[in-house]
Formats: C-alpha cells, sequence, structure tokens
C-alpha cells in the first residue's frame, strides 16, 4: 500500500475552498453558521486535552536516554500538531463569525478572473471556511492516529516497567528460596 504524499490535505482542502468559492453562493454556511461553530468548539475541546495527555504521557521505564529524546521529539512534533488543529478550528472559528457579522459580503467591487467567471470577494469567506473545515475533518485521522501513538507509546513504557517489576520479583524469589534450610539428604534418590 503506497503513502499519500505529504501535503496532501491541505491541497485536497485548497483546492475544494476554490471550487466552493467558484460555483457556491457566498452566504452558503449562513444558515448553519452556529451548529458548525458548536462542532469546532467540540474538536477545540478536544485538541487541549490532547496536547496535555502528549505531554504528560512520557516516562522513563527502560528506555535509553536516546531513545526518550527519540520518543520526546516525536511527542513535541504530535503536540504542535494538535496545537496548529486547534488553531485551524479557532480560525473556522473566527472567519465563519466574521462573515456571519458581515452578512457574508466584502465592501468591495467584483473583481473579474480570466473572460468566463466573475469571481466576488465576498466568495473568499467562503473559500476560507471550506478550506479550513476540508482541512480539519482531513486532519482528524492523523488526530486519531497521533492519540493512538499515544497509547502505544503508554502501552509500551507500561510493558517496560512490567518487565522490571517482573525481573525483581524474580530476584527477590530467588533470595527468598536460598534463605530456606533444607534437611540433609533433601531431594536425594532413595534406591528401591
Amino acid at each position: 500500500m503506497s503513502k499519500a504524499p505529504a501535503g496532501w490535505e491541505t491541497w485536497t482542502a485548497l483546492g475544494m475552498g476554490v471550487v466552493s468559492a467558484v460555483f457556491m453562493p457566498a452566504d452558503f454556511y449562513s444558515s448553519s453558521v452556529s451548529e458548525i461553530v458548536t462542532v469546532l468548539g467540540f474538536l477545540m475541546a478536544a485538541f487541549v486535552p490532547a496536547m496535555v495527555l502528549a505531554a504528560t504521557a512520557l516516562r522513563a521505564g527502560g528506555f535509553s536516554i536516546k531513545k526518550i529524546k527519540d520518543l520526546g521529539g516525536a511527542i513535541r512534533r504530535q503536540i504542535r500538531m494538535f496545537g496548529g488543529l486547534l488553531l485551524y478550528a479557532l480560525a473556522a472559528c473566527v472567519v465563519l463569525i466574521a462573515g456571519k457579522i458581515a452578512d457574508w459580503r466584502f465592501p468591495v467591487p467584483p473583481v473579474q478572473h480570466g473572460s468566463q467567471i466573475s469571481l466576488y470577494l465576498s466568495s473568499a469567506y467562503l473559500a476560507v471556511v471550506t478550506f479550513l473545515i476540508v482541512f480539519l475533518i482531513l486532519r482528524f485521522f492523523a488526530f486519531i492516529a497521533g492519540i493512538e501513538s499515544l497509547l502505544n507509546l503508554t502501552i509500551e513504557i507500561a510493558e517496560d516497567e512490567a518487565r522490571t517489576g517482573d525481573r525483581q520479583a524474580d530476584v527477590d524469589a530467588d533470595h527468598e528460596l536460598a534463605s530456606y534450610d533444607t534437611p540433609a539428604g533433601y531431594g536425594t534418590t532413595i534406591p528401591s
């Protein structure tokens, strides 16, 4: 299975934003602003604890210093990604609210784009909101993958700590068995 090229989500969302600006009315989102902002609010409410979870996920376990630094770098990238998604969701809320306040119009005349399509700057609201929403939807899969990788890290650390605990329990059991006095001749074979 081949991997998607880097940045495909951005290009797809950008394309959808342009298509929406050209083919959809500028006030397309006007009747659903409050619902969209509510959903974006729920997303933002999920991103903040995810960043806190990521920041507190790493424990030493039995990892080497190099492995801990590598994991720390990966977690730092995840936190940045979560923070970026939070900012994109916040930007979408701001643009939606600004569009609603401005009644989905920019107070400027339309700009002619080519000879066949007339693109109004008011469509910029639509393009930006569509870009942000599509981008957030596409990147949400990366958000879920990030949470799963944090779970995998936690499992790996827990398994390592359990192995360390098991080794210590084995050492303790060996010491306890060694401290028992056995009677003389214990364990010898009796001839029949």
